[in-house]
């Protein structure tokens, strides 16, 4: 039976931080240029495949977070690896979902699971109350909510043991786990966004998990304004090619962060 991740766990997990900083090590070209000094200067949230290169330049996860069910599925060997060489790994209710009884078993022993607060982003009247309802008992979840079902809500967790708000994309379950860590400032190495959805780690005539971030770019840049416009976390990005724009995730340089 799987128990999602808790205050008491939270608590302890900050204790442990190494940094006042992290960086969440993402799959975008752009995560490949940055500098192996500087991931060795900072907590490291590694998603996905991206764990690979850290891992054989000797730089060890401080956590592996995975939220697509698939990943563990097609890759469990190296979803293994990942998990075994980062010091915590953590996934969300998909990913144990999707899992056969023998690798949730596996999953509940390795993995702190994170609850999501909503898989569909469609809003709607019957939302707008639930939610309302669900906001005003826990402040540190922010919510936009439409009356019209054919707008998307928006939401932000401060607190990830209450849960994450979804947004097509890792990073942003990455971005609210290290905002509820305290981090005083979070940095993003690979948040593109840009067309093709390519990921730095693949490699040519090797199969590769299709990507649909191109597709969803609109809606995530959304959600990241409102994160901006209602929480404002002290996010950056080190990205020079990212279809994000600047005011809503600022451009700092390597250089600055060592």
């Amino acid at each position: 039976m799987r128990s999602f991740f808790s205050a008491v766990q939270l608590n302890d997990l900050r204790q442990k931080r190494k940094h006042k900083e992290c960086l969440i090590f993402l799959s975008g070209p752009s995560a490949a240029e940055v500098s192996l000094s500087l991931l060795r200067a900072k907590d490291i949230i590694a998603v996905n495949g991206s764990a690979h290169y850290l891992i054989d330049n000797e730089i060890k996860p401080f956590i592996y977070l995975v939220t697509d069910g698939r990943f563990p599925l097609q890759r469990f060997e190296e979803f293994k690896r990942f998990s075994t060489e980062s010091c915590f790994t953590f996934i969300n209710q998909e990913v144990y979902d999707s899992a056969p009884a023998d690798l949730q078993a596996w999953l509940n022993d390795h993995c702190f699971i994170l609850k999501e607060l909503y898989k569909r982003e469609k809003a709607g009247p019957l939302k707008k109350i639930r939610y309302g309802l669900f906001c005003a008992k826990y402040p540190s979840v922010i919510m936009d909510v439409p009356f019209s079902r054919k707008k998307r809500l928006k939401g932000f967790s401060k607190d990830i043991t209450i849960g994450y708000c979804n947004c097509k994309t890792v990073a942003y379950a990455a971005i609210q786990l290290a905002y509820s860590l305290a981090y005083q400032k979070i940095i993003c190495a690979g948040f593109d966004l840009t067309q093709g959805g390519q990921r730095f780690y693949d490699r040519r005539g090797e199969a590769t998990m299709p990507s649909e971030l191109s597709k969803d770019t609109q809606k995530i840049i959304a959600v990241l304004r409102f994160m901006k416009e209602k929480v404002n976390p002290p996010v950056y990005t080190l990205s020079t090619v990212t279809s994000i724009p600047y005011d809503i995730i600022p451009l700092i340089k390597d250089d600055e962060n060592q």
